[in-house]
């Protein structure tokens, strides 16, 4: 069928096996030491730049009929600081995945879930940003294992904002295109740099970086190039954009709230619950999890109360059903659609094919 839909044991196997060698991204930093870069599976510059979310569509089980074989994908970015003491922070991910998996499955039930993973570091380190392929098997934590997270940072402000450049103008995601918006997470505990340059751009994402953001539908100006807050202003025309902070101090709080809105900056109860915290701000803007029934839902999936509680207070003034809010919510395609071709995005028809008939054995269902 062309995907490995691996479970959450494969992703726990992947994090066990990396952090055998003393650290979860030994292979990354390997290879950087060897003076051969990024893979280009986590260089944003590579693979055609731009992020593709495309749901599948397949004509292989139901011979003459292409069948949306999962649902229509649903992309979740999810940008971790890499600088100073958040070096350590793409191992926490990495290890929380399983949970991640599971809990975002279950929020974006109707879709097919796809992950990104980014981090960033600061304008004076090697690599700026990396970037992961949108995926939805065990090549999530596969790619987290090639990063390279330097840990520097040279000053206080950092550089999240080439990070959004990516997610805002050089991201294709399926679900977007029919009229919804995907999600974005960036976890951090400073504030970001104001400005951008055209050679830092093109470091991050190569000489034709303009060129690719054309492709991808958005004209960018290289002699006006935009500052963070348009280009966090771009990122939320097309994504559910958050900031979820590591810590409570006054400024970089202050900071996000002028760039995103108070009510998509989310304290961190604890760094190890951020599957929990994303699933929950996932469900809540989905509209298929209300604040009165979130608690429950966190401890029947494994979290104690007391963390179910403190998420609870974390996420309570987001934008509820936010989602739900949107035109096509109630038409998107759902699993077992009939497209005529597959490069279609709306189908011919819907739910012709029984639903065992199409469910993969993921935990994502």
């Amino acid at each position: 069928m062309g995907r490995d839909y691996s479970g959450e044991e494969t992703l726990r196997t992947v994090y066990v096996e990396a952090k055998s060698t003393g650290s979860t991204t030994s292979a990354g930093e390997k290879r950087h030491q060897e003076g051969k870069g990024l893979d280009p599976r986590v260089d944003p510059k590579a693979n055609g730049v731009i992020r593709r979310s495309k749901s599948y569509k397949s004509d292989e089980i139901f011979p003459g009929k292409i069948v949306l074989f999962r649902g229509t994908a649903m992309l979740v970015e999810t940008r971790l600081d890499s600088t100073g003491s958040m070096k350590s922070y793409i191992d926490t991910a990495l290890r929380v995945l399983p949970e991640t998996y599971k809990l975002v499955g279950k929020a974006l039930k109707r879709y097919d879930p796809q992950i990104i993973t980014s981090i960033f570091g600061d304008v004076v380190d090697n690599y700026i940003l990396c970037r992961s392929e949108a995926e939805m098997d065990v090549r999530i934590a596969e790619q987290m294992t090639l990063m390279v997270p330097e840990g520097r940072g040279g000053d206080d402000p950092e550089d999240p904002q080439f990070g959004f450049f990516g997610g805002a103008y050089l991201t294709y995601c399926e679900a977007v295109e029919l009229g919804l918006k995907s999600y974005d997470f960036t976890i951090t505990d400073t504030d970001a740099h104001d400005e951008i340059s055209l050679r830092n751009l093109k470091r991050v994402f190569g000489e034709e970086v303009i060129q690719k953001c054309k492709e991808n539908g958005y004209e960018i100006d290289e002699h006006q190039l935009p500052n963070t807050e348009q280009i966090a202003h771009d990122l939320m025309k097309r994504t559910h954009a958050f900031v979820l902070m590591v810590n409570d101090h006054s400024w970089p709080i202050r900071y996000w709230s002028n760039i995103f809105g108070p009510e998509r900056v989310v304290l961190l109860p604890k760094t190890s619950l951020i599957p929990e915290v994303e699933a929950a701000i996932i469900g809540l803007t989905e509209g298929v999890l209300e604040l009165s029934t979130l608690e429950d839902f966190l401890v029947e999936n494994g979290t104690n109360r007391s963390d179910a509680v403190a998420i609870k207070r974390a996420v309570a003034g987001i934008p509820l059903g936010a989602q739900a809010l949107l035109d096509n919510f109630e038409k998107i395609p759902l699993k077992g659609a009939i497209y005529a071709s597959k490069d279609d995005l709306w189908p011919i028809a819907e739910n012709e094919i029984e639903e065992e008939e199409t469910t993969g054995s993921s935990t994502w269902d």
